[in-house]
């Protein structure tokens, strides 16, 4: 106790906090002593996946976080099926879930920067508290059958009050990992961890609706989200350090150490900030990826019913999250060199030519392969982009910049869905594939943007060194 009274910043790095101290470039589980050479490498096909795994903590914090993502996978459906089972009417519990969907695209990144400012423990714990409270709103506004304008205010607070559990997650193999491979394999986890969760949650939501009561569906998933955020919060140890915020210019940025009388006012959180640099052009490409996922869920439900077998719209589905999910997992144990933005390139390309064959398939089987050909694509552009989103940013807002994706993909689901929806009731249940259609071409169109600019860029950077 005696050190209480000095301030953490005079402290040895030692004593402060592990959340306070500066993330050291690789941990020390896989960095060898002073003097003593690194063992040699495992060898084996997972070898990527185990030595990220080696990280003292990281299963713990990875799979909190799996459970943590589990929401987003089911509160919009969960709500659903609760308010479509206490009044029958699928139309206004379409629209109660569409305002929490908009509640959490456009609230989401503004806790993921207060992370950024304060640290994740502290916000995740009102992030938890806040959820829980809101959850219980709404469930008690439903089920209590209180005025529609409550159904819909507690909806928009619930999904206000959702954290991007995918960017506290990333954030935290950042800050533990180096640049480069195990950071890929790392990313590549997170991404099967993004899927899973649709290939698991969704079914679980649906069976305990119907089998015991929609309040059960709706209350699974929310407490399997809230119990992985607890998780979190103990999970102290792999926790980023928080980063000053430098001015333009200051050599500070990019994560060095600010002055003392500096970070306070650096520290300070900011309703309205520019996004991120280096990250407004990626946007539109996970836009595009989102109205591919919206239009998908929502077509595939139509096609099928049109086709006569109605349970077959879960067989399409699950060959489009199969197919991402193996697709990660591959992706993730490559030993690439090429850039991310070439690589971003390359997979946008792939995206634009194999999703739009969706749309041409007569069946449900033929549709089936084609979606888990359209997963197989999807993987590799999601993982590359979020590891050019990581590569790009300051420290100081590494988690609020890997939020933005995942609110460019929630607003182009909730777009992608109303389109579809409005073609499905005009042309048919196949009708909706155009929107798929239109989201795999903005985001081959912008993952050529991003390519070209990377090559103008290089060829700059080319004639300048040759100048020198």
């Amino acid at each position: 106790m005696q050190n209480a009274a000095q301030p953490a910043a005079d402290r040895p790095a030692a004593e402060q906090p592990a959340a306070d101290r500066p993330a050291p470039d690789r941990p020390a589980a896989i960095q060898p002593p002073p003097g003593q050479p690194r063992p040699p490498a495992r060898m084996g096909p997972f070898r990527g996946y185990r030595e990220v795994f080696a990280v003292p903590g990281s299963v713990a914090f990875y799979t909190a976080g799996w459970l943590g993502r589990l929401p987003r996978s089911t509160l919009s459906l969960g709500a659903v099926l609760l308010v479509a089972g206490e009044t029958g009417r699928f139309s206004l519990a379409a629209m109660v879930a569409a305002v929490m969907v908009i509640g959490s695209a456009f609230i989401g990144p503004l806790w993921s920067r207060a992370m950024d400012r304060v640290g994740q423990r502290r916000i995740l714990a009102a992030g938890f508290a806040a959820t829980l409270v809101s959850a219980l709103a709404l469930l008690g506004a439903v089920t209590a059958g209180l005025p529609l304008w409550t159904w819909f205010a507690t909806a928009l607070l619930l999904g206000a009050s959702t954290v991007d559990i995918g960017s506290v997650t990333r954030a935290r193999w950042s800050s533990l990992l180096p640049a480069g491979q195990d950071r890929h394999s790392a990313f590549s986890l997170e991404s099967v961890a993004d899927e899973s969760v649709y290939v698991i949650g969704p079914p679980v939501v649906t069976l305990l609706a119907a089998a015991v009561s929609p309040v059960l569906g709706f209350a699974v998933g929310l407490t399997a989200g809230l119990a992985g955020m607890a998780a979190l919060i103990l999970l102290r140890s792999t926790t980023p350090a928080v980063h000053p915020v430098a001015s333009k210019g200051d050599p500070a940025s990019k994560g060095d150490t600010a002055s003392k009388g500096d970070t306070a006012s650096k520290r300070r959180f900011r309703l309205l900030t520019p996004l991120p640099p280096g990250i407004a052009l990626l946007l539109p490409l996970f836009l595009g990826i989102g109205l591919v996922f919206g239009a998908v869920d929502l077509t595939a439900v139509g096609f099928a019913d049109e086709e006569g077998v109605p349970a077959a719209a879960g067989l399409l589905l699950a060959a489009f999250a199969v197919g991402s999910v193996v697709s990660a997992l591959v992706f993730g144990l490559l030993r690439l060199r090429a850039a991310l933005e070439l690589r971003v390139g390359v997979a946008a390309l792939a995206y634009a030519v194999v999703v739009p064959a969706v749309a041409l398939m007569p069946s449900i089987g033929t549709a089936s392969v084609a979606l888990f050909a359209a997963g197989l694509v999807t993987a590799p552009l999601l993982i590359s982009g979020m590891g050019l989103v990581e590569s790009r940013v300051d420290r100081a807002r590494l988690t609020e910049a890997l939020a933005w994706p995942s609110t460019a993909i929630s607003v182009g689901v909730t777009i992608g869905s109303a389109l579809a929806g409005v073609l499905i009731d005009a042309a048919g249940g196949r009708a909706g594939f155009a929107v798929a259609v239109a989201g795999a071409l903005v985001a081959g169109v912008f993952g050529v943007v991003t390519l070209a600019s990377h090559r103008a860029r290089s060829q700059r950077v080319a004639r300048l060194t040759q100048g020198d």
